[in-house]
């Protein structure tokens, strides 16, 4: 320790100077990179969504009224595919009572052909409207939405700011990170979609064996599909956001230990934080270029899409 110490009063003054520029070059340096990250990420996004089949909702990461929108045009859609299934099967008890069958043998025969109605309309709703929402769902879930954006651009700059460091002063000061850690953890978690300190376990492979049974008897459990689409997107996100989620739960580590002892070393606590900082915000941009190659919601749409396609061709009327 003394050794240190003797070894520090013997740099020179020049040393320090060249210290302090580096440190103010690489805070400035890290609001650029964050800066250049979002922009550059938000344009992959772009780039991906236009790529990607979005359900006649255009191409592209849309603003806050844009996605209200699309989701009441998509509950329009849901709620006008659910009436056409009802008001079939209102037309199927219409039938059946107006027309009654002979015997027991035709009323079953009948109601087997009215189920198999029934089920190749729910393909069809499924495929056409059901399905295209909930990919659109899942790719506007990869990204943070603009507010949570701005939320960590206003973190960043005040992180990596010295004039806000030098307004920090004892409970302030870790009371304002512990703000500062939960707001990184909550946007964080809202983007992965799983808790950050035990995420869920990787989901079974894709498979379709089951709803392929199903289909060849003329049965069909939406609710199934639409789990398969949930597993595939949540596997994009495990993978992709496994390092990110670390990095914020050390952040997180960071400022629970600063609360827990108030630190001796304000200096050596700043550049900890900074140093936390700049790895979360790398993993965030690693996080977006793996999602951006991500290939398990998209595989799991193509197959669904060709299970029900198949379906519906051989069962047209």
């Amino acid at each position: 320790m003394k050794q240190s110490l003797l070894l520090v009063l013997l740099l020179p003054l020049s040393c320090f100077a060249q210290t302090g520029r580096n440190m103010m070059q690489m805070n400035q340096q890290s609001r650029q990179d964050f800066n250049r990250m979002t922009s550059q990420r938000n344009q992959d996004f772009q780039n991906r969504q236009m790529l990607r089949p979005r359900a006649g909702l255009g191409g592209g990461p849309m603003t806050a009224e844009q996605l209200t929108q699309a989701q009441a045009k998509q509950q329009q859609l849901e709620q006008a595919a659910i009436e056409k299934l009802a008001q079939l099967a209102r037309q199927q008890q219409q039938r059946r009572e107006q027309h009654p069958a002979a015997n027991p043998q035709q009323a079953a025969l009948q109601q087997k052909k009215d189920e198999k109605q029934l089920n190749i309309l729910t393909v069809k709703n499924y495929r056409e409207v059901f399905l295209p929402g909930q990919v659109v769902n899942a790719l506007q879930a990869q990204q943070l939405p603009a507010r949570a954006q701005q939320n960590l651009r206003n973190l960043n700059e005040s992180l990596t700011d010295k004039s806000w460091w030098k307004k920090q002063e004892g409970a302030g000061l870790t009371a304002n990170l512990t703000a500062y850690s939960d707001t990184l953890s909550s946007l964080t978690t809202s983007l992965l979609g799983f808790d950050l300190a035990s995420p869920p376990a990787m989901p079974a492979p894709f498979s379709l064996t089951g709803l392929t049974a199903q289909l060849a008897t003329h049965t069909f459990d939406q609710n199934a599909a639409t789990q398969l689409v949930r597993d595939a997107a949540l596997s994009d996100k495990l993978v992709a956001g496994e390092q990110l989620a670390k990095a914020v739960n050390n952040f997180r580590s960071l400022s629970t230990a600063a609360v827990q002892s108030p630190p001796t070393n304000p200096k050596k606590l700043k550049e900890d934080v900074q140093a936390s900082l700049r790895t979360v915000n790398k993993e965030m941009e690693r996080y977006y270029a793996r999602i951006s190659a991500a290939h398990a919601l998209t595989d799991a749409q193509k197959a669904l899409l060709k299970s029900t396609s198949d379906y519906l061709a051989k069962n047209r009327k």
